[in-house]
This record gives C-alpha cells, sequence and structure tokens, in this order.
C-alpha cells in the first residue's frame, strides 16, 4: 500500500514539472517571460552594468580637441578649412562645424554671435574629437574664438578692390567678375577660394576663373573683337610675398578690351592691421 502512494506521489510531481515546463515555454511563444526568474534578474543586472561600464570608456576616449583654421563661409552653417599641419586637416580640408550651444568669442574676448565671423577670419575651434567623416566633415562645437585674420588673403582683396575701383567706367553695365589665377601658387586652393567669395559679395557680380584664351572659349569674351561685353577680367601675375606674408610685389591688370584697360606694378605692405599700396609704372589703353 505504501508503495503504490509513493508512486501516485512521484507520479503527481512529475506531471506538475511537465505542466510547468510547457507552461513556460508556452509564454515564451506567445512574447511573455517570466519576472519571476531570478537569473533573468541577474542578466540584466549584469547587463546594466556593462552598459554602463563601455558608456565610462567612451567618456574616457573622447576628449576635447582644439585647431585653428580659415573661415570659408559663416552664411547660415559654419565652414571652416583646418591648418594644414592639424590632425583635423587629415580628415578633410573643409569641415562643417554645428554652432549650437558653442560659446563664440571676438578677439577682445566677449561673447558674441556667429554673425561676427566672415570669410577670411582665423579662428580657433574646440570641439568633442568626433569627427564625421563625410565631405565637408562634420564636427560640434563647444568653443569658438575668433583669433584674427588671414593677412595674406586680405592683402590680394585690397590689391583687387584698388583697381577695381579705378577707372570706373571700365565696370559699366558688367554682371561678372573674372580672374586669372594662375600665378596664385603661394595661395592654396581654399584661400583661393575665399578670395572669391569676397569678391562675389563685396561687388555683388558672378565671379569665374579663367585666362584670356579660357574665357574666349567658353565664349564670354569676344577674341576676334578684343570685347568682354558682360565683365573685366583681373589678372595679378609676377607676383612675390616675403616671408612673414605682409609684402606683396605683384603686376596687376583689369581688362575690357582692346581699347579698354588699365595696370601697374604695385606694392602692398601690411602696417597697423592694413594694407596700403602704392603704384608704379601705371598704363592705359
Amino acid at each position: 500500500m505504501k508503495k503504490i502512494r509513493l508512486f501516485v506521489l512521484m507520479l503527481f510531481i512529475l506531471s506538475a514539472s511537465l505542466v510547468g515546463c510547457k507552461l513556460d515555454t508556452a509564454l515564451k511563444d506567445i512574447g511573455i517571460e517570466d519576472n519571476n526568474d531570478p537569473s533573468k534578474d541577474k542578466e540584466a543586472a549584469r547587463g546594466d552594468k556593462a552598459n554602463k561600464e563601455n558608456e565610462s570608456n567612451l567618456d574616457d576616449v573622447i576628449e576635447e580637441q582644439v585647431f585653428e583654421g580659415d573661415v570659408i563661409g559663416a552664411d547660415g552653417a559654419l565652414l571652416i578649412s583646418p591648418d594644414k599641419d592639424s590632425a583635423e586637416h587629415l580628415s578633410a580640408d573643409k569641415i562643417s562645424v554645428a554652432v549650437r550651444e558653442a560659446e563664440i568669442i571676438d578677439d577682445k574676448g566677449n561673447t558674441v554671435d556667429m554673425g561676427i565671423l566672415k570669410p577670411g577670419d582665423r579662428v580657433k575651434v574646440t570641439y568633442n574629437g568626433l569627427i564625421l567623416e563625410s565631405y565637408p566633415a562634420q564636427i560640434t562645437a563647444s568653443k569658438i574664438e575668433l583669433i584674427g585674420r588671414n593677412h595674406l588673403i586680405d592683402g590680394f582683396v585690397a590689391l583687387i578692390d584698388d583697381i577695381y575701383q579705378e577707372d570706373s567706367a571700365l565696370n559699366d553695365n558688367i554682371s561678372m567678375i573674372a580672374f586669372d589665377t594662375t600665378d596664385w601658387t603661394m595661395l592654396s586652393k581654399i584661400e583661393v577660394e575665399i578670395i572669391l567669395a569676397i569678391a562675389k559679395e563685396k561687388y555683388g557680380f558672378e565671379v569665374v576663373e579663367g585666362t584670356f584664351d579660357e574665357l574666349a572659349e567658353q565664349e564670354l569674351i569676344d577674341k576676334d573683337n578684343l570685347y568682354f561685353e558682360n565683365g573685366i577680367l583681373i589678372e595679378i601675375k609676377d607676383i612675390e610675398v616675403n616671408k612673414d606674408k605682409d609684402e606683396i610685389e605683384a603686376s596687376i591688370k583689369k581688362w575690357r578690351s582692346g581699347l579698354g584697360a588699365i595696370g601697374w606694378d604695385a606694392k602692398a605692405k601690411f602696417d597697423k592691421d592694413k594694407w596700403k599700396i602704392v603704384r608704379e609704372s601705371m598704363w592705359i589703353s
């Protein structure tokens, strides 16, 4: 009799175990898990700990980085060309900078709005070290400091403006300014781009690059009649820049037609935050 009772008890325990296993499996099949399982609590705790450790390790890896560069554009988005000797230049020669809550400081130490920045400005950028490898590359800045100007860019702009303002009759009814940049080899591609962008904003005309022959091939210049109907061509050639980049010597010319052109040899010197230009051997045709 005792054996029968023991056998029945064992059958009951076995049945309960099987029912429990089937119920657990069924719950899993419909997406319900047993939250009372202590092993799952331990797994979740281990996962939370691992996530926190990963976040902590990421914070350790990400450190603020600083680089200097030239502002290419600040109209809506801030576009910067990092200096060639910076690590950031290895990622891209152009970086789009998200300012968001960044602190922007002028050269006097005052907190200002981004609107103060303009092409050719020298800036120091502090960011979190993360660079999105697109083109332009992308970063998020925490601080942007205005540290000065690219004086060589300003020197070329001064030479251009000096000849643009002379003999204004040559500028009548133009809609375009062309620049022969063949001899601008001491400038980087980005510096040339900045100079042309400044000229476009300053004078309000379309700006193109090209030699006389290239413009004639594009039918912008009438080569047979020697006439640039819609524009003027400015050439700066035979350029010499000193080591400190505060003196420029060059020959410069503004051309509209065979009978409408001026030019001279120019000496420009940066003195007291301003470029001063002396003309020599001026000619008119």
